[in-house]
């Protein structure tokens, strides 16, 4: 079978793109790629037994366990499969939208759906990574529990292609629509309004719907796992895909192949369906994209009544906040991120008392009080070594013209980390009293959640800022590259043994107060000394970098 020139192209491009990753990561410092592969391993092999222990903890419910462990497939598939969605809707606009390859392909003898295609493909493989981080750890935990043999993972791999394509496919089929007629047309705004209600009411009725059973225990195991009656939905593709696995491993071949076809054809009608709509709405999509939404009439300026609301600072630091504030709103790729991390957060934590967690006890309460720390906490570290370490480098060029500014230093530097540090504070104590309140927890947990919330949001914007001055790149544009880099690395790992530090002794006093090791003087005493370590720690992991990195700009010149 003859492929055609532009798949020839196009795959030997990705071929010696591939080669070349590969090179530059052979380049990259030892120390880097031996911590990135340690905190790999330790977190699969940390999910490998959460998800051994929670087969565990089935099987001393009897029955129960058993039918649930039968239903488990699909409601992981289903889990997945949303945030594979959600991953497709993002990845495809940077891959599809934002490339850089997009002009150039679009001057050579390139189909518009060929184009189209391979961006979608390249999307679904960026996306799939997160999928294969997740799902090895549950298949290893379920065949070490049910003592299968190793074609499991084979069924599981051969079900998950065409199940990553589907939900990739979708994500990008609604950035491609929403790209091509939400930005500038009012009476698809008020559509889009109009849908998201009626996707509301339909989910709330759906919800109401859930507790209708045929049998009283159908009723019980749904409320016992929230989403299960959905998840079991034949028409879904994460049905079809944990049962054809699970026909599969029980050897009905015949089941197993028609589901697996089932998936295949969706899987390629969505492709067809992504050329299609590609082949008619991706050029001019793409140009409204580059020409900044066409014809709209839009404010010279952002967020004028806030520039004149912080008409109290100095007028230099107010132009160095509305800057960078600016920057951060007109770039959908930064706020994006944000807002689907936090955003996914704040929906859980919303939910909590869905799950029923209000009515655990005490002990567990607790313990999911300090996950959700720990969660929050995670995200932060996460998000500022992408978004507020490489600030300074994002200069550019540009940067002497501060340095000639009558602006010092100093105060830069400070600026743009109270700027960091105000946005930190404000998203995690907010999620951490909406998670403590959903969660009833007791007035001394909610302090101690807060005060850890507000101190890793010290120590991580002044590991970000005083770190990304120290190793500051002005001749780098890409803030992906410059956190890559030796730095970058360096504060991701300083980031992350802080929270550690921060969030283990609080956890663990607590755990022992509510076992009863610990009498409530013992509690007091350990908090005093949890918290002094907390202030010491937060001191120096926040003074000690922007003191460095003050230094190193009196030493430097630009």
């Amino acid at each position: 079978m003859n492929t055609s020139p532009v798949a020839s192209a196009l795959a030997l491009k990705s071929r010696r793109q591939f080669a070349n990753t590969w090179r530059i990561l052979r380049e990259q410092s030892r120390f880097k790629v031996w911590f990135v592969t340690f905190f790999a391993i330790l977190c699969e092999t940390g999910l490998l037994l959460l998800f051994l222990d929670a087969f565990k903890f089935l099987d001393t419910m009897g029955g129960v366990g058993i039918m649930i462990i039968d239903r488990l497939f699909a409601l992981f598939f289903f889990g997945t499969g949303l945030m594979l969605v959600t991953s497709g809707i993002v990845t495809s606009y940077a891959t599809i939208y934002r490339s850089d390859e997009i002009p150039f392909m679009i001057t050579r003898p390139f189909d518009i759906s060929e184009i189209v295609s391979y961006k979608f493909l390249e999307s679904t493989w960026l996306s799939s990574w997160a999928f294969s981080f997740i799902i090895i750890p549950f298949i290893g935990a379920y065949a070490w529990h049910e003592n299968t043999t190793v074609l499991l993972a084979f069924w599981t791999f051969l079900f998950s292609i065409p199940f990553l394509v589907i939900c990739s496919g979708l994500g990008t089929i609604v950035t491609m629509l929403f790209v091509r007629w939400f930005p500038g047309v009012r009476f698809m705004k008020v559509c889009g309004v109009i849908l998201l209600v009626a996707l509301g009411a339909a989910a709330y009725g759906l919800s109401r719907e859930a507790y209708n059973f045929s049998t009283e225990f159908q009723m019980n195991l749904s409320r016992l796992i929230p989403g299960l009656n959905l998840a079991s939905c034949a028409l879904l593709p994460s049905w079809c895909v944990s049962e054809g696995i699970m026909a599969m491993s029980h050897h009905e071949w015949f089941r197993g192949l028609m589901l697996w076809g089932v998936v295949l054809s969706t899987a390629m009608m969505i492709h067809v369906t992504i050329q299609w709509i590609g082949e008619l709405t991706f050029y001019e999509g793409w140009q409204r994209i580059i020409g900044s939404g066409g014809f709209q009439r839009r404010a010279p300026l952002l967020f004028p009544q806030l520039d004149r609301g912080l008409a109290v600072l100095p007028g230099d630091i107010r132009a160095l906040i509305m800057k960078d504030i600016r920057t951060f709103l007109r770039d959908p790729m930064q706020w994006s991120q944000v807002l689907i991390f936090f955003g996914l957060l704040g929906l859980y934590f919303v939910n909590l008392r869905s799950f029923h967690y209000q009515t655990l006890p005490d002990n567990w309460r607790n313990t999911i009080a300090f996950l959700n720390v720990f969660s929050v906490s995670a995200v932060m570290c996460s998000l500022s070594s992408r978004f507020v370490y490489p600030q300074l480098s994002l200069e550019g060029q540009g940067f002497w013209i501060i340095g000639l500014s009558p602006v010092t230093m100093k105060r830069v530097l400070l600026t743009k980390f109270m700027l960091a540090l105000c946005g930190m504070l404000v998203i995690s104590v907010g999620l951490m009293l909406l998670s403590c309140g959903m969660l009833k927890a007791a007035p001394i947990t909610m302090i101690m959640a807060v005060l850890v919330a507000c101190a890793m949001s010290f120590a991580v914007s002044g590991l970000s800022t005083g770190l990304g001055t120290i190793f500051i790149d002005l001749s780098q544009r890409n803030p992906v590259a410059i956190v890559s880099g030796f730095g970058g690395t360096l504060n991701l790992v300083l980031s992350l043994a802080f929270m550690l530090g921060a969030i283990l002794p609080f956890s663990l006093v607590f755990h022992f107060h509510t076992v009863h090791r610990f009498s409530h003087s013992q509690l007091l005493h350990g908090l005093l000394i949890s918290g002094t370590w907390l202030l010491v720690i937060t001191a120096a992991a926040t003074i000690i970098p922007l003191w460095l990195g003050l230094r190193y700009l009196a030493r430097k010149e630009f």
